[in-house]
């Protein structure tokens, strides 16, 4: 398994979660220091726009977790990342792909007062996901996408909702573990193939 954005806040508790169900794991990152050595874990050094450091990820992966996030002041590097591991896919496989996005972008931006405030907070960031959307849409990649709200440093619950209709509201948030835990489960059921759904506590 390939995992990208794994030294994020989500994404060490994703690679925490693949490794502790005996999962091999390559993870990209730019500072290969951030991520200690452990069992079934190769740390792959590099940008995630260089095509060679994500070709080098993607090599023996059966499947991609993306859980890239940009930076308040930084590039769009969840559209230019996605756009290299797409090309890299074609080239190197794997085809399935499960990314997490935010809820609010693309046909999840309803005209409700969370997507409204959403989007006057954090523009250039949803403008990157509804972009990087955009492209998994154009591609031919087996692709699904998690929108979340509010993501929070709970405790796996199992106890969240998920759907592609689902309408959140100010109070929605989930944990990053339960976020984790339906990735997961959905690269194993393939339940939203080619589809971006919602999910929250």
């Amino acid at each position: 398994m390939a995992i990208f954005g794994a030294t994020g806040r989500t994404g060490r508790v994703v690679v925490e979660h693949a490794l502790q169900h005996g999962h091999e794991v390559n993870a990209l990152t730019r500072d290969p220091a951030r991520i200690g050595p452990r069992s079934k874990l190769h740390v792959v050094g590099g940008d995630v726009r260089n095509p060679a450091a994500v070709a080098g990820t993607l090599e023996g992966a059966d499947a991609i977790v993306s859980t890239l996030g940009r930076r308040r002041r930084g590039p769009d590097v969840c559209t230019e990342g996605i756009r290299t591991v797409l090309s890299a896919m074609a080239d190197h496989g794997p085809r399935r792909l499960i990314l997490l996005s935010n809820y609010g972008v693309a046909d999840s931006r309803h005209r409700t007062a969370y997507v409204t405030v959403s989007w006057l907070l954090e523009r250039a960031t949803l403008r990157d996901k509804e972009q990087t959307e955009a492209l998994l849409r154009a591609s031919d990649a087996d692709w699904t996408v998690v929108r979340a709200p509010v993501l929070t440093n709970g405790p796996r619950t199992d106890r969240y909702r998920t759907g592609t209709d689902l309408r959140l509201s100010f109070t929605a948030k989930v944990s990053r573990a339960d976020v984790a835990a339906f990735m997961f489960a959905e690269l194993g059921h393939n339940a939203y193939l080619r589809r971006a759904v919602a999910i929250t506590s």
